[in-house]
This record gives structure tokens, sequence and C-alpha cells, in this order.
């Protein structure tokens, strides 16, 4: 029987905050118990602090970061929504002419894609509980996400999405144990997987 030993500190952040609050708050009545001295007991509280402190740092961060990131789609698209009607008024006049259609960068164009070529670009991200797997559609719908974790063959079929980004929340294999997650996509034209397979990306998860 082979035995698994798992560190006292938790990896994922959310139970590593209150891992680093209790150890905080214990430390001055234990620690002096087991032979710490007093310089030792400050220097492990102060050690503590500082993790918390880095913790709810990067927490707020990425709240602000997730918010921004809101913010910024609603607000294009509301621009979009406006400046669409705009653009449909001026293209329906008699004066409109694809000159002054260029010079506000309103004149469309079309682009021939080989379906059998067609590659999509995918990004991975890890945050508590989640990794998400940005991807570009080009022309496409949809597309085919998969992941394995690195060192393994074969990979797992996660699901289609029809918008960036899609989430992977399976949660960890082994609980407590930061794992490297691999991933890759294809097109899909709503029967099967079109074009080539996307590069390979990579995240750090820990739960």
């Amino acid at each position: 029987m082979k035995k698994l030993y798992i560190h006292f500190m938790p990896k994922a952040d959310g139970d590593a905050g209150i891992w680093f609050a209790n150890y905080k708050e214990r430390i001055s009545v234990v620690g002096p118990q087991l032979g710490l001295s007093a310089a030792q007991v400050t220097e492990q509280e102060n050690a503590a602090a500082n993790a918390m402190i880095a913790i709810d740092a990067a927490d707020t961060k990425r709240k602000d970061l997730e918010e921004a990131v809101k913010v910024k789609n609603e607000t294009r698209q509301t621009a979009m929504q406006v400046i669409s009607r705009g653009v449909a008024i001026m293209k329906a006049s008699a004066d409109y002419q694809e000159s002054l259609g260029s010079s506000l960068g309103i004149v469309g164009y079309s682009r021939v894609f080989d379906l059998n070529e067609i590659k999509p670009v995918i990004k991975a991200v890890a945050y508590p509980g989640r990794v998400a797997i940005s991807f570009n559609l080009l022309v496409m719908k949809s597309v085919t996400v998969y992941s394995r974790i690195k060192g393994t063959y074969g990979w797992e079929k996660l699901g289609n999405d029809y918008a960036s980004p899609y989430e992977d929340r399976r949660p960890l294999a082994v609980p407590q144990q930061a794992e490297i997650r691999e991933y890759m996509a294809f097109y899909f034209n709503g029967k099967e997987d079109v074009g080539q397979q996307s590069d390979v990306v990579s995240a750090v998860f820990g739960g």
C-alpha cells in the first residue's frame, strides 16, 4: 500500500488565506510552548500576515480585472449598437460613396477561409475553482474543447462552446494537489470537428 503525503499548507488561495489567519492568531500561544522565542514568534506572525495581505491583494486585482472586462464588453456592445444605427442611415443616403465610408472605417470586406485549414487560437488562465479557456471563432460558430493532465496521453472531450471563454470547473483529480492541465480545441460545424487542431496550451490549476 502506498502512503500519500499531503502537505499541511492548502494550495488554493481561498483555503490558504484562512490557514494563514488561523496560524497568525494561534502562533503567539502555541509557539512559545513548542520552543519558539519571542522574536521567532514575531517572525512567524509577520510571515503569515504578509501572505494574507498578498492573497487578499491578488484576489482584489482578479475581481477588478473580471469587472473591468465585463464593463468593457458591455460598453463595446452598446457602442456598436448605437454606431450601427448611424452607419445604416449614412449608407442609405443618396450621397453615400465608398470613399466616404472608407474614411470612417465602415466598409466591410470578405475573406475566403479553407475549412480544412482553419485553426482556432486558444488561451488558458486558471482562477480559483475554474480554468477559463478563451478562443476565437473566425467564421465558425462553435469550438470543441479537449483536455488532459500534462504527461498523460489521450484527450478528454470537455464539450462545445459558442461564446468565449469556455470554463472548465472540474475538481482536482487528487484533492489539494495542484495539477497542470493541457488544453486544445477544434472548430465545430454543428456535426463534427473541422480544420486543424489548435496549439496546446496549459494552466496550473490548484482548485
